[in-house]
């Protein structure tokens, strides 16, 4: 009789222990998965374990929604100040299939850069670059803003056959193609084979814990893509004629915004002495600042654009 008491009071330490056991794993289990929870749901619990502030990435996803507002409502509003098309526009399914797609493809870019992208470490030249001009400081944010807005535009357009409304997607789809083109091309020549951004931005996010290379891949790859096929598949011929005054028009925009993000820089710098990428720093004379605004404009005006307008013509739809 004895032997069995001790045998059943065996049996219920071991039943205990073993379901306390259970209850430390599961709570280990639920420990991990809020983790992973708390990473994808870009929570503030995810960005404070890895040493950043939540608070600066908010603020930077706030400057983005409103940047990207107020040029879907510059473009609505311009929309009532055009004429509509002298052709057709009727609805096509084929035309809004496409442009839902290049605008889940685009905004996939500005959200990715946006809200996975960690906030600048206090004392960086991201974070001091930011403190007055927030992420616009940066000509990434700047493009996908202008991309995605316009691709935005260009949904709302093709949904609701909205003429006028249409013609301004497709005055304004030559100076985005340019923009977000430029940027791809910009990124993998300046940063992303740049020893010097590598060591101090890449490998150094990548480190704390930050998936970095897979989250700016993301963000600056696919513009120039989309870019091609807004031009090439999805916008329609005959909106907006190719005529000499319409491209020197366009041009004359992407010059002005050329120089316009030179001059944005330089203003930035001499308020927070900081330039937003390392390789800023080798410009230190005028002529230095001068030859890069030139080289923005050869690659903008003497190679893409007439790229983009020959993309325009070649529109087979």
């Amino acid at each position: 009789m004895e032997s069995l008491s001790n045998s059943l009071r065996r049996t219920k330490h071991r039943v205990e222990a073993t379901v306390k056991r259970k209850k430390t794993q599961v709570k280990k289990e639920i420990k991990k998965q809020k983790a992973k929870i708390d990473k994808i749901l870009d929570r503030d619990a995810w960005w404070t374990s890895l040493g950043y502030d939540p608070a600066v990435k908010a603020r930077s996803v706030r400057w983005v929604e409103r940047g990207v507002t107020c040029v879907v409502l510059a473009l609505v509003g311009a929309s009532q100040l055009v004429e509509a098309p002298h052709i057709p526009t009727p609805f096509s399914m084929y035309r809004f299939a496409t442009a839902s797609v290049l605008l889940w493809c685009g905004g996939m870019s500005l959200f990715t850069d946006t809200w996975r992208n960690p906030p600048p470490e206090r004392g960086s030249d991201s974070h001091c670059c930011s403190s007055t001009l927030g992420p616009y400081a940066f000509f990434t944010k700047q493009a996908l803003t202008i991309q995605t807005s316009h691709l935005i535009v260009s949904w709302v357009a093709e949904a609701f056959s909205a003429p006028r409304l249409l013609a301004v997607s497709h005055c304004f789809a030559p100076f985005a193609a340019v923009v977000a083109v430029a940027l791809t091309l910009l990124y993998l020549k300046l940063n992303w084979f740049e020893p010097t951004w590598r060591k101090e931005v890449l490998d150094a996010t990548n480190a704390r814990g930050v998936d970095f290379t897979q989250i700016t891949l993301v963000a600056h790859l696919p513009p120039l893509p989309v870019a091609v096929l807004d031009c090439l598949v999805a916008k329609r011929p005959g909106v907006f004629p190719l005529e000499l005054r319409n491209v020197l028009g366009v041009g004359l925009l992407i010059s002005c915004y050329c120089a316009f993000y030179a001059l944005l820089t330089l203003v930035n710098h001499r308020l927070v002495g900081r330039y937003p990428y390392p390789f800023m720093r080798a410009l230190t004379r005028a002529w230095h600042w001068l030859a890069f605004v030139v080289a923005l404009l050869v690659l903008a005006d003497g190679l893409i654009l007439p790229a983009t307008f020959a993309l325009l013509a070649a529109n087979p739809t």
